[in-house]
Parts: structure tokens; sequence; C-alpha cells
């Protein structure tokens, strides 16, 4: 037997993880920055028009923020900003983070049941922050029309994979030589 066979692996692109009631999938996500500071007016100059999303809200357009805490946000857009990194005059801080976070979409009409079972209390409804702690990690949360996404430091994601996958009561994900 070779190590891969037993071991927990991050989900692959063209893998799910599946109940009756919900499926996880890997999601594309677009252009990531880290922005702090000032997140009204960065927003104003970094993604005009791209609103703040909270605990398990669905993002109206293409182009958005995910609240980490008071004065940070995950910046998620459909292409790079037209600033460059670094402090900007309008107080606020634009750091380009690459694929910071994997993002898994749980889709169906289980996927914030799925959700509760990896945290240790109620889920914060109406938080103005999309972050907390799932699975003893903390992990941001989004609205998605038909569930939510759950964002990852790509680092953990074999973990939070195998976590979902023995939740579920699925095999361990297929190998992700694809991803």
């Amino acid at each position: 037997m070779e190590e891969r066979d037993w071991t927990d692996r991050p989900l692959a692109w063209d893998a799910v993880i599946a109940t009756p009631t919900c499926r996880v999938t890997r999601q594309q996500s677009g252009y990531q920055s880290l922005v702090s500071g000032d997140l009204a007016a960065g927003l104003t100059v970094l993604a005009p028009g791209a609103a703040m999303i909270g605990f398990a809200e669905t993002p109206a357009g293409a182009d958005y923020a995910i609240r980490i805490a008071r004065d940070r946000a995950l910046l998620v857009t459909q292409s790079p900003p037209a600033r460059e990194a670094g402090w900007q005059a309008e107080g606020v801080a634009l750091s380009p983070a690459g694929e910071c976070y994997a993002c898994l979409a749980l889709s169906g009409t289980g996927a914030m049941a799925l959700l509760a079972q990896g945290l240790t209390s109620a889920p914060p409804t109406g938080s103005p922050s999309a972050a907390l702690r799932f699975a003893g990690l903390t992990v941001l949360v989004t609205g998605a029309p038909h569930g939510c996404l759950l964002w990852v430091d790509p680092a953990s994601l074999s973990y939070v994979t195998g976590f979902l996958s023995r939740l579920t009561g699925g095999a361990p994900a297929p190998d992700a030589a694809s991803s």
C-alpha cells in the first residue's frame, strides 16, 4: 500500500464530496488581495461598486470584499486592482494575496447543516465578519446562490476536505494531481 492510498488529500478540481443534500466542490475565486486600514475608502478607490460582505452573505456583483476583521478584508475581483501594492493615500494598504484562500463550494439544502457540524457554536448569523472557527481552523464563510462558500488556507485544504469527507461518510477525496 502506498502512503497516498490512506492519507487525506486536498479536493481535486473535478472531485466531489457528496451527501443526498449537499455537494462539496472546489471553485475558482478570481484575484485575491488583502486590504487593511480604512476599508470604506479603500473599496471606493480599489474596487468601486464592490460590496463588503460578512458571514454567509452572498455578493451581488463579481467584485466584493469579505470582511475578516474590523480593519481587514479579502478583496476578490475579476481583474487585478489598478493600484500598486502598498500604502495608499486614502488610508488603506493593498497587498496582493495570490491564492491566499482556497474556495470550497458547499451547495444544496444541507450545506449549512454540514457547515454547522464543524463549528463549536451556533453559526454567527448576521455577523459583519465572515471569519469563524471551523474544524479548529480560522476560515471565511460567505453565501452562494445554493449554499455557501468556505474559504480555507490552502495549507489546510487536505485537512478540511478530509474532515468534510469523514463527516459525510465518504471516502477520502481523490488525489489532487490534477489541481
